[in-house]
């Protein structure tokens, strides 16, 4: 695009007199460039840490900019316009009263003076569309997921309405302590800038060396700090591994490269034409034969480097852009990112580049979106094809509660077809039924999604050899029927000190299956459960005490509970378990007719690595329940990963145990 002088010279003055600098001084000329680099129309947040420009720039109430202004202190201007409260700020600020007048020198009157009265004006009020419960079952899940599995740099996840883009809950956790936000959190960068610290403080103070280290110390603080206080959700780029493949089958399917039926096979390694290197798939021994269904619910790298060179590299590309990967999501959020995609000639013109980025591409790898990007795409994939902006206020007030701006959905353009997006979601949701996502499911919901296991292509050892460093995630839509919310989880370097196999489907399947279990009976989805299903149906017990033994069965049976009478009598005198805890569908409940003995307590068993039927002996042995969430299929390889109430806890009896249960050879 051609710059046009003269245009952007006539642009008004956003950056106005009042200020005292220096003759000469570049800042106020950078500063001028800069705001009238700003369209009319937009609203802009100016933040600067205290300098010489902001120290000579204020004349009460005014500044040197028209804009909406924020003065902070030391290095924390970044952080400050990384929020809600900056991206509106105009809205929040308000304006204060004042009076203009004239006076002549020494404060004397003037002869024709005049004085103007400007009101004060209260400050509007910003409405989040976060939900509180959400937020705070999301952060409770991605935390149990940090400690289970042992994540080294933290995790991040996402809760949106796909049919609208409301966002309802975003969280970048294990980053730092928001009580004590100045501390380094991560222990290895802490160590280095106090060892950085200790070597300078070592030289003579003053002396050329001392300052050299105190600046170089000064600098690596500032970055760690900003970089520990951004959000992830937006700001950071990652890649997404296998969850990528939603968005390149639905591009396939859309344009007829492939269809249903279309075959492949999976030795578990091959040459593919135009890359130097022979490509792995996950499954070393390989899938064998298959069809597209199944290439989704493999999570087979052979199959869709197969289907990325079908789709081709000219449709490969124009569908990632019109999925919105090359662009910002245009969240109402101050320090959005977007990520950083292939050079449009790396996937299109194969005869000079070779196939490498289109088929590493295919499957999620060698580029980095962010995770916001991602939720964006996949919820166009399965609502419809409409691609939504995600947003985050619902409505601003003023001071007397009139609505001064609602938010309204906005599709921003459509992705593929209606009927493509049916397609997807059968797709999806076998994902989660037969695929490697098995671990997600929850008693009584609809749900699909995509596992990712995704390799950290930038990060080095001393001797700059790559890290085998992965993250994790799982991208999980419900109910599949219509779907309405997709949530995302993530964690960054999971430790092989736990013995966990590390992916995506033993990991962060089962982390989205639990947040799903908490929000999604809150959020009104309703629940459909089968006979299989029972043994993950919560039940909340009711008083049964003072009942006749009759009724309290004929309401138990309602509720799918057996019974067992202890005693001799007509009226429950006693129950185990007692009322308000939870039991799942298909328990039997004991009751006491007559004389109620002691409650009695058991020290709960370890659970961790039994299967469904050794855990539910384990359990009946002690008198106590457990409530299956995650893979509940019934077999010796689907065994419990984590349990709610640590080993040797005394609890009383009929107490209900929640576990974890996930297939840990499970790949992705």
């Amino acid at each position: 695009m051609a710059y046009n002088h003269k245009a952007e010279l006539s642009k008004p003055e956003r950056f106005v007199g009042g200020h005292r600098l220096c003759a000469g001084c570049g800042a106020g000329i950078v500063c001028r460039a800069m705001t009238r680099a700003l369209d009319e129309g937009d609203k802009a947040v100016i933040c600067n840490a205290t300098g010489c420009l902001e120290v000579s720039s204020f004349l009460y109430p005014y500044t040197a900019y028209e804009d909406s202004y924020i003065h902070t202190a030391f290095e924390s201007a970044g952080a400050t316009l990384s929020g809600v409260e900056a991206a509106y700020n105009s809205f929040l600020a308000g304006s204060t009263g004042r009076v203009i007048t004239t006076k002549g020198n020494n404060e004397m009157d003037m002869p024709f003076s005049y004085e103007n009265y400007v009101s004060s004006r209260q400050g509007d009020s910003v409405i989040l569309t976060l939900d509180a419960t959400v937020q705070a079952c999301l952060e409770k899940q991605l935390s149990a997921a940090i400690a289970r599995y042992d994540v080294q740099n933290g995790a991040f996840g996402l809760v949106m309405n796909c049919k609208t883009g409301e966002i309802l809950a975003m969280a970048t956790l294990g980053s730092y302590d928001p009580n004590n936000y100045l501390e380094i959190a991560d222990e290895g960068t802490a160590a280095q800038l106090e060892e950085m610290k200790r070597v300078y403080l070592a030289e003579p103070e003053g002396s050329e060396a001392y300052e050299a280290g105190k600046t170089a110390y000064g600098e690596a603080l500032s970055a760690a700090r900003l970089k520990q206080w951004r959000n992830r959700v937006i700001s950071d780029g990652y890649e997404p591994g296998s969850t990528f493949k939603v968005l390149t089958m639905s591009a396939a399917l859309d344009c007829g490269a492939i269809d249903l039926n279309t075959p492949f096979h999976c030795s578990g390694s091959e040459q593919i034409p135009g890359r130097a290197q022979r490509l792995h798939c996950w499954r070393s021994t390989g899938h064998g034969a298959e069809k597209t269904p199944q290439a989704l619910q493999n999570s087979c790298n052979i199959a869709f480097a197969h289907i990325a060179l079908k789709l081709g590299g000219e449709r490969f590309y124009e569908y990632v852009k019109n999925f919105g990967v090359l662009e910002k999501t245009g969240i109402d959020l101050a320090g959005e990112s977007k990520g950083v995609f292939f050079d449009k000639a790396l996937v299109t013109d194969t005869d000079k580049w070779g196939t490498a980025s289109l088929t590493s591409g295919s499957f999620g790898q060698t580029f980095k979106i962010t995770p916001l990007q991602l939720v964006r795409a996949i919820s166009s994939v399965v609502n419809g094809g409409q691609l939504m902006e995600p947003y985050i206020v619902s409505e601003i007030l003023d001071a007397d509660g009139n609505t001064v701006m609602k938010a309204e959905p906005t599709v921003v353009r459509r992705t593929i077809s209606k009927e493509t997006s049916d397609t997807m979601r059968t797709l999806i949701a076998s994902v989660v039924t037969e695929g490697t996502a098995k671990n997600a499911r929850v008693a009584g919901f609809s749900i699909g999604g995509k596992t990712g296991t995704s390799e950290k292509i930038d990060v080095f050892d001393e001797n700059g050899q790559r890290v085998q460093d992965k993250i994790v995630s799982f991208v999980g839509i419900a109910p599949m029927d219509d779907p309405e919310y997709i949530i995302l989880a993530a964690l960054d370097t999971p430790s092989r000190a736990t013995g966990i196999y590390i992916s995506g489907g033993v990991m962060a399947a089962p982390t989205v299956g639990a947040v799903m279990a908490d929000v999604l009976p809150y959020l009104g989805v309703k629940q459909s459960f089968s006979e299989d299903d029972l043994a993950g149906k919560q039940i909340v017990m009711e008083d049964l005490t003072g009942m006749t033994a009759k009724d309290a069965q004929t309401l138990l049976k309602k509720e799918g509970l057996t019974a067992a009478i202890s005693g001799s009598g007509e009226t429950v005198t006693g129950q185990i378990p007692s009322p308000g805890q939870t039991v799942p569908g298909g328990s039997q409940v004991l009751l006491f007719l007559g004389q109620t003995p002691e409650p009695e307590t058991v020290k709960v068993p370890d659970f961790y690595g039994m299967n469904r039927q050794q855990a539910s002996d384990a359990a009946g042995a002690l008198g106590l329940y457990i409530l299956v969430t995650g893979n509940d299929e019934i077999s010796t390889g689907v065994t419990v990963t984590a349990q709610n109430v640590a080993k040797d806890t005394e609890v009383p009896a009929g107490t209900t145990i929640t576990l974890v249960f996930a297939d840990t050879a499970a790949r992705d």
